[in-house]
């Protein structure tokens, strides 16, 4: 779901035991962490030669072989760590990457018989975090906000709960790279590919607006990136209600002098009071990170968290175009305009910007997901309306008519000469 972490650990005891230096203790530390029942274990190891003699990585190696364990977990179990493998009814496969205040893993429902094809991205909220009050409010937040969310863009929430006093958050698991990997492994993303990647951004931000929700951190290593490059967002860790009653906390939600969001694609209004926001902020950050897709690098790139504030507020960042000359110099101008200081001056909706990112697109043909209709996008009036965008490269499309039926050609004929002695007879009565 997000960058690989490494070295990321499920939630265990400080002052755990020490590694089982022998095939009986590390036997007995995969039982404690309930992978495998004693049954299912001995079952697995009977006969074998070394079951009783050889080292606990021969065991080990083993069991990763037969697929009883991932080597994530037998590594753990090694180093002797067994808590937090299973939570509440998942097991825990391997990190998918690690967030400010939780950790995300692969992982699949614990039962008898587990379907290997059943996979979840997890999000664990260790103990240690959850005893902090807000960062537990945070995360039930995300808990709540996510449940009924469907979309195809948007990255669903399956299941949530508590374990142990370890809170979690069941997602579904999206193959794929985030954005900010991908550019990472391969450099800035052609015009064509970041186009449908954002138009299917944009989409995912329209059923989130529909529903009274701002994102709030929007950017790169929330946006997943499928292997037929088609997107969905991530992450709704930040998210506010419009309207909603606030919490007396500002640290829960932020507010005016407690700044939330990721500093490389906050808007300027959100800099300012993070809940004093509408969709349009989520267009900025849609921008910015559509910045980062073209030019491999954030709009301001270095600085302290107070600099980059205050050049959001105050600067413009040098047009892609000029970081990058193969981008076209309208499509550039849409990303100016994506980032523009004041939200008035931002494009009207999420609904909007697909359809000016759907021209770009690599195949503007394919079948997308229809932006869920609500208030926000209801048509503009005439003089407000977006002018279409089309690219500046190519021909004109010009739509072959293929030849007229004789039938309308009669038809057209006898049109014209009626049309044609209703006015004789007026110009008649007139003289």
């Amino acid at each position: 779901m997000s960058s690989p972490a490494t070295g990321s650990t499920p939630p265990s005891r400080p002052g755990g035991p020490a590694p089982p230096a022998d095939p009986a203790a590390f036997r007995s530390a995969v039982v404690k962490s309930r992978l495998l029942t004693r049954s299912q274990l001995d079952a697995t190891l009977a006969g074998l030669p070394f079951a009783g003699g050889r080292s606990a990585r021969a065991v080990a190696d083993h069991l990763v072989a037969a697929g009883h364990l991932t080597e994530y977990q037998a590594d753990k179990l090694l180093a002797g760590q067994h808590h937090g493998l299973v939570v509440g009814p998942y097991q825990v496969l391997a990190p998918l990457g690690r967030g400010g205040m939780a950790t995300v893993y692969l992982a699949r429902p614990h039962d008898a018989n587990p379907d290997p094809g059943t996979l979840v991205a997890l999000k664990v909220l260790p103990p240690q975090r959850a005893s902090e009050e807000r960062e537990l409010a945070r995360f039930r937040r995300e808990m709540d906000l996510g449940r009924g969310l469907e979309h195809p863009q948007i990255a669903r929430t399956l299941d949530s709960g508590e374990a142990g006093g370890v809170h979690y958050i069941a997602m579904e698991y999206v193959p794929g790279r985030t954005l900010r990997q991908v550019v990472a492994a391969d450099g800035p993303v052609p015009v064509p590919a970041a186009a449908r990647v954002f138009a299917d951004v944009a989409v995912g931000l329209s059923h989130l607006h529909g529903r009274g929700l701002i994102h709030r951190d929007l950017k790169p290593s929330n946006v997943m990136v499928l292997p037929d490059g088609r997107a969905k967002l991530l992450d709704l860790g930040l998210a506010l209600r419009v309207d909603e009653d606030l919490p007396d906390d500002p640290a829960v939600v932020g507010g005016r002098g407690y700044i939330l969001g990721t500093m490389d694609y906050i808007a300027p209004e959100q800099a300012v009071d993070a809940t004093d926001v509408g969709p349009r902020a989520d267009l900025y950050a849609l921008g910015c990170s559509l910045y980062f897709a073209l030019t491999g690098l954030p709009p301001f790139p270095g600085g302290s968290s107070k600099q980059k504030l205050r050049w959001h507020r105050t600067e413009d960042p040098p047009p892609v175009d000029q970081l990058n000359p193969a981008i076209p110099g309208e499509f550039a101008r849409l990303v100016d305009r994506l980032m523009a200081k004041r939200p008035a001056d931002r494009p009207n909706s999420a609904g909007v910007v697909r359809e000016l990112l759907r021209p770009w697109c690599d195949d503007p043909a394919a079948p997308e997901p229809e932006p869920t209709p609500t208030p926000a996008e209801e048509p503009l009036p005439l003089e407000d309306a977006e002018p279409a965008t089309q690219p500046a490269a190519g021909p004109p499309v010009v739509l072959p008519l293929g030849p007229v039926p004789a039938a309308a050609v009669g038809l057209l004929a006898v049109l014209i000469a009626f049309v044609l002695g209703v006015l004789v007879g007026l110009v008649g009565q007139l003289f």
